[in-house]
């Protein structure tokens, strides 16, 4: 049980809050139940930091109740000011552990696919990071949102076998999971519309009414969040096939939307097509490179070598024909290797490629040139 009083005025709040400790106090008596004091707790949520360190005089039968700032409540932490950071660094611990499990699931040359730790991914870790989100994820800061998405981006790092240095935005393309910001707004709006229903027991909060004092946003009075108000125009027409129907308008829109904010891939120039299923029948190991030439960033490639070992890869040229970079494009277009396939078959024709990369490490096995492991 949370009770609760709200006014521009703590102490009246406090005041009006008092009361209700008591009835429920007696209650607990009433019903022969034991209210212990010392394991409530009282929490002040105010805007002004002068009032963050203000103890509560608020009593359950004559014993005040401790005043905590960092109250935690059905595994959400709460913090005077609603910023969520006390939230946001315990989850982002937590998740981070279960990271563990993606690694104990992968390797350089073998371990499960990339479907499959993308699956556990969604199945162990982000279900960590969503709790509560559409309470919170309106309003936290953007460093706080990042810390959580380098939980992601590490975890669409161990699924693809890309290098650290990698795009995040290819990280997403490769893996078709939604940045965390995209994600959490599409929660947070599918929320907002099943609030829509006058059953729905949060119903009551989509009408705006005004406040004593300054509230934090949440859902309900933050148009950005809401992607299909101007369907929304009768309340009494609203069903719930009219509120499925938005759902999945919401979720086709938040995909279309992030699609379309990308950045052309500069290997292709243009934005990645959808990869080959194929690509999935590939070993763990050539899956995993075919990924890192994707974002042209990867240790088959002697231009990468040079870039992040170059005292131990002093040149970036192709060892076979030594006149050209050695980068994605020039496994395609070498002399020495002859091919009618091009960058965009890494997405179209994975299988080929893998055929392709095979005729590379052969080759530069023979010339002395080998990269050690590349596929």
């Amino acid at each position: 049980m949370n009770p609760s009083a709200s006014h521009a005025n703590y102490r009246i709040a406090q005041n009006n809050l008092q009361p209700h400790l008591e009835d429920i106090f007696k209650w607990t008596q009433k019903n022969e139940l034991i209210l212990n004091p010392d394991k409530s707790t009282a929490t002040l949520f105010t805007p002004h930091q002068a009032e963050f360190n203000t103890i509560l005089d608020l009593t359950i039968n004559n014993t005040i109740i401790p005043t905590v700032k960092t109250p935690k409540i059905l595994g959400l932490t709460l913090d005077p000011h609603l910023t969520f950071k006390d939230h946001v660094n315990k989850t982002k611990e937590k998740a981070d552990k279960n990271i563990k499990v993606l690694k104990a699931l992968n390797g350089t040359t073998w371990g499960k696919q990339k479907p499959t730790l993308i699956a556990t991914y969604k199945a162990i870790v982000r279900p960590i990071i969503e709790n509560g989100s559409t309470i919170w994820s309106p309003i936290i800061s953007e460093t706080n949102l990042n810390k959580l998405q380098v939980t992601q981006n590490t975890a669409l790092r161990i699924a693809t076998g890309c290098t650290s240095d990698t795009h995040i935005q290819h990280l997403h393309a490769e893996t078709k999971v939604l940045p965390l910001a995209n994600h959490l707004k599409l929660h947070a709006s599918n929320f907002w519309q099943k609030t829509q229903l006058s059953t729905h027991p949060l119903h009551h909060l989509t009408i705006n009414t005004s406040r004593p004092r300054k509230m934090k946003d949440t859902i309900f009075n933050t148009d950005e969040y809401h992607t299909t108000t101007s369907l929304m125009t009768n309340a009494s027409t609203i069903t719930d096939e009219i509120i499925k129907h938005n759902i999945k308008t919401n979720h086709t829109q938040s995909v279309e939307d992030y699609i379309n904010s990308q950045v052309d891939n500069e290997l292709i120039g243009a934005k990645p097509p959808v990869i080959n299923p194929e690509d999935e029948s590939l070993p763990r190991g050539i899956n995993r490179t075919l990924s890192q030439l994707r974002d042209d960033r990867s240790p088959f490639l002697y231009a990468y070598l040079n870039k992040i070992d170059p005292q131990n890869h002093p040149s970036p040229l192709c060892p076979l024909c030594k006149t050209d970079i050695h980068d994605t494009k020039h496994l395609f277009s070498c002399i020495y290797i002859k091919t009618h396939l091009k960058p965009l078959d890494l997405w179209n024709e994975p299988v080929a490629v893998a055929e392709l990369l095979q005729q590379w490490t052969d080759a530069l096995a023979a010339a002395g040139g080998g990269l050690g492991t590349p596929i």
